[in-house]
């Protein structure tokens, strides 16, 4: 019988972590994964609570499990509840380094995923056309600037070490399991707990959004398929209003809430349109979403349904 690939996710029990690990035990691998603070929740999943930033304990791991594939996760993205700059890149851009370290120490690790984030490009082009790989980094979080130094440190590691890497600019993503300061998040909070209101921001921008599960899908494709080196935008490449998120989400909840604009929700300066160019994602790997919008704010509804009141 022949054993199963062996694959490591660090920060597996993260919002999309949780997803690309049961992706990829559906699909027959042996995964491991850091956690922090708390457990995936993922029956067949080897956990290990490590610091992201401990060389010492990753090699250690790294050890034990002997992974081939490296898929890198883990990273503080809520920068509202975690305002610590040097935590953030602490944990973004040099436990990215010593994830890597700890890989080239053991030396079993044949091909690796990054996965950084479109805050690394910014703002969108000028001319107002869907945003390109090999567009300008011009991040203006904190958290955008900690994913380009970490892109930096891997693409240099990956010329270094000779082992394969990839990295994914994954744009917006939701489904069920989101929590935390985010828009649809907080949307959902509100309808679950029976709001009649649902208090927002700026509902005239359009983003670039998937089902998480096809960012899962889409991280374990460009694992097999995308070529060493290469940088690949996740997204939809479809743009959509935050308004027609809200009014699916409210339809997803039984069609009865009424949106309230909240001045002190909405942001003096917002990003009209954001979204991805996915032609080099495409033409590589062939990757395509299956999750339609209806679908995802369906399954976020009834998540959120079923986890009750008080859900973060």
């Amino acid at each position: 019988m022949t054993e199963p690939r062996r694959a490591l996710v660090t920060g597996v029990s993260g919002f999309a972590g949780r997803h690309l690990a049961r992706r990829l035990l559906a699909d027959g691998w042996h995964v491991a994964g850091t956690v922090h603070r708390r457990s995936s929740g993922v029956d067949g999943v080897a956990e290990y609570p490590v610091e992201i930033d401990d060389v010492a304990a990753l090699r250690s791991l790294v050890e034990a499990e002997r992974p081939s594939h490296l898929f890198h996760l883990a990273a503080i993205v809520d920068t509202v509840t975690t305002p610590d700059v040097l935590a953030l890149y602490r944990t973004n851009t040099l436990g990215t380094a010593a994830v890597l370290q700890a890989a080239t120490d053991v030396g079993c690790v044949e091909r690796v995923l990054v996965t950084s984030s479109a805050f690394a490009y910014g703002r969108p082009p000028a001319d107002g056309r869907p945003v390109r790989e090999d567009d300008a980094l011009v991040p203006l979080t904190s958290y955008g600037s900690s994913k380009v130094a970490a892109e930096a440190i891997a693409l240099q590691w990956s010329r270094a070490s000779g082992v394969d890497l990839v990295v994914t600019r994954a744009f917006q993503h939701t489904g069920p399991g989101h929590v935390g300061a985010y828009a649809l998040s907080d949307w959902a909070r509100q309808l679950a707990a029976g709001a009649t209101e649902v208090h927002v921001g700026n509902l005239d921008v359009a983003r670039d959004y998937l089902d998480v599960r096809d960012v899962a899908s889409a991280y374990s494709t460009v694992m097999e398929l995308g070529r060493p080196g290469a940088v690949y935008n996740v997204a939809s490449g479809v743009p959509v209003t935050m308004r027609a998120l809200l009014e699916g989400l409210i339809e997803a909840f039984g069609g009865t809430a009424r949106i309230v604009v909240d001045p002190d929700r909405v942001r003096a300066v917002d990003v009209p349109v954001f979204v991805a160019d996915v032609t080099r994602l495409r033409e590589d790997t062939g990757w395509r979403p299956t999750f339609t919008l209806p679908q995802t704010m369906a399954d976020l509804a009834a998540w959120y349904r079923a986890a009750g009141p008080g859900r973060p």
